[in-house]
Order: structure tokens, then sequence, then C-alpha cells
């Protein structure tokens, strides 16, 4: 794994589009989102994974040892699931966990689970992480209309970003596609802590060269 970390400062590409502008507030703050958040914290992750993508399984474990060693690190977790149907479910089934304060477990149970997704490991990741299925499911259609609205705004953020598939990072002002191991996260954290400048989101949906 690995990949250069890119400055993320791309300016407008004079298309149209009939979404609002796409700001830094969006990307890294969503009230639906679920989101780690220490109280000393001074920067801020996004993550943008899919449950069954083999990448995002791959750097899961060495995302929670950094969060580990670093109690100051915000996360903001965006499902962008582009994989099928077990991906939009799983995703689904995560952010709804949030409504029960149960997502961090939950997402490392999903992520932690071998094999392709279905119905039944979806649950049996939510039984091992401590899930209230009955909860979950009540959630799930409580919370519908938000869930879904989250999941486009993430299925249409993630490429206007640039970005072509899953996992995807950003770290401070870097815009990190691909995967990453311990040290490439710990390193770029690093640079991004010593050049805290705000990353400028591009306008449009074809803006490029992040």
């Amino acid at each position: 794994m690995g990949g250069g970390a890119l400055l993320l400062n791309a300016g407008p590409s004079g298309a149209q589009t009939a979404e609002p502008p796409l700001t830094r507030d969006a990307v890294t703050s969503d009230v639906l989102a679920p989101t780690r958040s220490p109280k000393d914290q001074n920067i801020t992750i996004v993550v943008f994974q899919d449950y069954q993508c083999p990448v995002c399984r791959k750097v899961h474990p060495d995302i929670e040892r950094l969060l580990a060693s670093d109690k100051r690190i915000r996360v903001v977790y965006r499902d962008w699931p582009i994989f099928g149907g077990a991906s939009i479910e799983a995703a689904k089934a995560a952010i709804a966990s949030n409504y029960q304060g149960r997502h961090a477990a939950f997402n490392d149970a999903l992520m932690r689970m071998p094999g392709r997704l279905s119905s039944e490991t979806i649950r049996a990741a939510a039984a091992k992480a401590g899930v209230d299925w009955a909860r979950l499911q009540s959630d799930l259609d409580k919370h519908k209309g938000e869930i879904d609205a989250l999941i486009s705004r993430n299925n249409r953020m993630a490429p206007a970003i640039g970005l072509q598939g899953t996992p995807a990072f950003i770290i401070g002002s870097y815009l990190i596609p691909g995967g990453m191991d311990l040290a490439n996260l710990k390193e770029t954290v690093k640079m991004a802590r010593e050049n805290p400048g705000e990353p400028e989101m591009p306008e449009a949906a074809e803006a490029s060269g992040m």
C-alpha cells in the first residue's frame, strides 16, 4: 500500500452544476456522518470506504492502530458503497448503528468480517459489535430518509473531489486516493499538522488536478 499525498488545492473548472458548492465544511463536517471526536483533537481525517473493498479492509487495522496511538485525531467516516447491494446494506446499517452509539465497534466488526458480505454476515457483525438488532431495524426505518440522503451526498461528493474508488483519505489539507499503511498514515498526519492549510474544494463535479 501507499501513495503520494497531494495537497488538496483545486480551483474551479468552469463546469456548471446544480449541486450546491462543495465546501470544506460540507466534506469534513456532517451531522449524520459517523464521527470519532476526541476531546483534544487537532487534525481531521475523512475516510471514504466500502465494507467490501479489499484495500479498505487491509488498511483498517492500521487506521485503528493510528487512532490508538494518537488520541488527537478526529475521524469522519464517509460510506461510499460501490461494491454492490451488500455494500449498500452494510453502509446503511453502520450509519444506523450510530444512533445507538455502536458505530465504532460495528465499523470494526464489518471491516474484519471475512469473505463477501451478506445479510447474514452483516447481522453476525452487528452481534459481535454489541449492536441491538431490533433497535437497529427501528432506526433504519425511522431514519431512512436521513440515511439515504447521507449516502447520496457521499456518492456525489467522492467523484466531485476527484476520487475514482475506495479507500481514499483527506488528512488535513492532503488528499490521498488509495490505500496507506501505518507509516504512511503517521507521516501524512505529521505533514498535515506542520502544514495546516485548509483544503479548497472544487466548485464542480468535473474538477480535478488534486
